[in-house]
């Protein structure tokens, strides 16, 4: 991901985010703590680390408790540089550079770190590689997020978008459709052919998706279920939406 001079440095932690940072970004981690019981695991990120001149320190899982401010470490716990979103010119010139098939996903107020963390594994696990959201509401990701991601955080490029309404219609200029979820409409998931190039807008489970990005949606989709609620957790309706379109369009292209 693109950096800039003023990045943050971030405690992160479990095993597949830790591995993820030093497999695709080792020139940000500043140290790194463990357990001794993952030394094997790490072997090559601790030997960058000594090449490369970066502290490691071994240290009990109760330290590690203190020094990553979780529980749920898994026993290793990297200090690295925050990776920041990718601009919305860089974005625009790859999507132009593509013109195969491709699943975006836009974040409208979409907040909590566990489903955030959910959804990127999600994306990585179906190859979708870019989530938009606002400048305003796309929420930095949480050290959580990126354990329950299970590396997926360093594959997933996050997006910024200064004004919504204008990218989407830059968007659908582009060839791109705007799809929304929606409890309220007839057509289900598993009738309808997806857009081969579309953008999944996915809201917060209080408010759902805003008028603003629904008045530009050319498809509203609901999931079929009993009816006994009304919805589901936005993590598991995005994993069932991209399931189906690598169904339509990944899978048949293969």
């Amino acid at each position: 991901m693109k950096k800039t001079n003023h990045q943050k440095e971030i405690k992160y932690y479990g095993i597949h985010a830790c591995l993820a940072i030093a497999d695709k970004r080792p020139k940000d981690i500043i140290k790194i703590y463990i357990d001794s019981s993952n030394i094997k695991t790490f072997k090559e990120a601790l030997k960058w680390c000594s090449d490369n001149k970066k502290a490691y320190h071994i240290v009990t899982n109760a330290d590690l408790d203190k020094v990553s401010g979780s529980v749920h470490h898994e026993g290793v716990c990297i200090v690295a540089k925050e990776s920041v979103p990718m601009d919305e010119r860089s974005f625009i010139k790859t999507i132009e550079s593509s013109q195969k098939q491709m699943c975006i996903l836009y974040f409208d107020g979409v907040q909590n770190p566990h489903n955030i963390g959910s959804i990127i594994r999600t994306c990585a696990h179906f190859n979708v590689q870019y989530i938009l959201g606002s400048k305003e509401d796309l929420p930095a990701l949480s050290p959580s997020a990126c354990r329950i991601a299970k590396g997926g955080a360093e594959i997933v490029q996050l997006v910024k978008v200064e004004n919504p309404v204008q990218f989407m219609k830059i968007l659908k200029n582009k060839g791109f459709h705007i799809v929304s979820t929606s409890s309220h409409v007839k057509d289900s998931l598993y009738d309808v052919k997806l857009p081969s190039r579309m953008v999944l807008a996915l809201g917060s489970e209080a408010n759902g998706v805003s008028k603003d990005i629904l008045s530009f949606s050319s498809m509203k989709v609901q999931i079929p279920g009993s009816g006994l609620v009304e919805s589901l957790n936005v993590s598991v309706a995005t994993s069932l939406f991209l399931g189906e379109f690598y169904r339509q369009h990944v899978r048949q292209a293969c």
